[in-house]
Parts: C-alpha cells; sequence; structure tokens
C-alpha cells in the first residue's frame, strides 16, 4: 500500500478519536452532576422546637450532668458528646436548641474556639483551701458570707469538709428566713475570752421599761442615726362598725288602687 495513503489513514483514525472524546466529555460531566446530590445549608427550626414542653427536662439535665462532670475534672465537652452521656435521643434541629440554650445559660461557660461547654460555678472552689481563701477575703473585704448551695455545686465532699472547717473554729453557719445555709469565716483573733461576773452583770441589765422611741432618741444623742422607717409602724386603722338597717314598716301607698283586689 502506498505510504501516503497509510499516512492519511492513521491522520483520519486520531481525528476520528478527538472528536469522539470531546462529544463524550459534556454528557459524562452533565450525569456526575446529576448524580452528586445537592448540598443545602442547614436551617434549624428552633422556633418549633422552643415549643417542645420536653425542652427544659433537656436543659436541666445537661447542666446537672457539667456540674457532676465539674467535680470530678475541669475539662469542657462537646454538646455531641454532652447529649450521648445524658442519653438524649435528638434530631439536628433539637440539637441546635439545646446548643443555644446551653450558651445562654448563666450556669454554664462556652469555649468558642473549642466549641465545648463547661460548668460555671458561682465560685472556683477546688478544695479545702480554696474554701477557706474564698471565706477569708469576703470577710476581710466586707462582702458578707457564701451560699452554701454555691459551695455545694464545686465539691463533692463540702459536707465532710465543712465538718473539718467548723473543727478548727474558723466557721460560722446562719441559717436565713428562706432556709439558705450561709457560711462565714470565723475571725478567732477577734473575740476575747470575758469573765463570769460581766457576763451576769450584762445579763442582769433589764430594758423592758425602755421603749423602742426611748432608744432612738437615746442613739440620736450621742450620735447614732438609726434607719429611716425601721421604726415606723403603720398606725391601725379602726374599722367604721357597719350601719344597721333600721326596721321600717313598707306600705304599698305606691300602688295603684286598681291594681290591689280584695279577696273573700
Amino acid at each position: 500500500m502506498n505510504s501516503n495513503l497509510l499516512q492519511q489513514h492513521a491522520a483520519f483514525k486520531r481525528q476520528a478519536a478527538s472528536a469522539n472524546s470531546s462529544s463524550s466529555s459534556p454528557s459524562a460531566s452533565s450525569s456526575k452532576s446529576r448524580s452528586e446530590p445537592s448540598k443545602k445549608r442547614f436551617k434549624p427550626d428552633l422556633k418549633s422546637v422552643s415549643q417542645n414542653p420536653n425542652t427544659f427536662k433537656w436543659l436541666k439535665l445537661s447542666v446537672d450532668k457539667l456540674r457532676k462532670r465539674y467535680q470530678k475534672e475541669r475539662k469542657p465537652i462537646s454538646v455531641e458528646d454532652l447529649i450521648k452521656a445524658v442519653r438524649l435521643d435528638l434530631d439536628p434541629h433539637e440539637k441546635m436548641w439545646l446548643a443555644n440554650a446551653l450558651k445562654e445559660n448563666v450556669k454554664v461557660e462556652y469555649d468558642r474556639e473549642r466549641d465545648k461547654f463547661a460548668f460555671k460555678p458561682a465560685y472556683p472552689i477546688h478544695n479545702k483551701v480554696d474554701l477557706l481563701t474564698i471565706l477569708r477575703d469576703h470577710y476581710e473585704t466586707g462582702m458578707g458570707g457564701i451560699l452554701e448551695s454555691d459551695v455545694k455545686e464545686c465539691l463533692m465532699r463540702h459536707e465532710e469538709i465543712m465538718t473539718e472547717i467548723k473543727e478548727e473554729g474558723l466557721l460560722r453557719t446562719i441559717r436565713r428566713s428562706d432556709k439558705q445555709n450561709v457560711l462565714f469565716y470565723r475571725d478567732t483573733s477577734v473575740e476575747a475570752p470575758m469573765e463570769a461576773q460581766f457576763q451576769e452583770m450584762w445579763n442582769s441589765v433589764s430594758v423592758r421599761e425602755i421603749s423602742e422611741q426611748d432608744i432612738e432618741n437615746y442613739l440620736r444623742r450621742v450620735g447614732i442615726s438609726t434607719m429611716e422607717g425601721f421604726n415606723k409602724k403603720k398606725a391601725a386603722t379602726k374599722k367604721k362598725p357597719a350601719k344597721r338597717r333600721r326596721n321600717v314598716r313598707m306600705l304599698n301607698s305606691h300602688l295603684d288602687s286598681k291594681m290591689l283586689k280584695e279577696f273573700d
């Protein structure tokens, strides 16, 4: 066969092969695009989730779990691991609602960089030394005491630790009217022993004959002002006696004579 014809035949094959590849590529790309699912941005429906009556239960269980975890270890946890630890079965919408609720909770600390959550106690108390330090700081700065419930959130052995401090004579507990126990630091350096005879003299003084007004006048004379409104009492309002209805004889003089009938 002529060499020219062979060259033309080879060129024709190459041209046909390139044409077939170019024509098949758009269909392949289009089929690939059709096979791939379209990626849509997830939009949580938080409004409908907030109407679920179980939302408060989810939040309470999650915060309690974070508090117990804080007492054992101070490591934050992701919302996915927290849901598994609490054993909740939540869909993506409910999971997003719980994450937002934890971010807004005052008892929870949120780490934005790691996207994790941890319990946020009222005071950084980890042991007995920390508790004594905070009680002493409150005493020296005039901030008063701290609630026992706040200490309970920080320490697992809070009762045992408080008993140890009481035995050392450094803790004083006062119960409020709302049945909350308040812990105060007891400064033994300002306490001085008093002889029995002075205690008897103090207890023998009677103030029954002195009225509150006399005490207030005495305090004003020595330059001590009392709280305004502390001794003011509401004046007893006398109730007006109810008016008694008089027995009045009722007559039918206002009726028309035609309306009245006589019956035998």
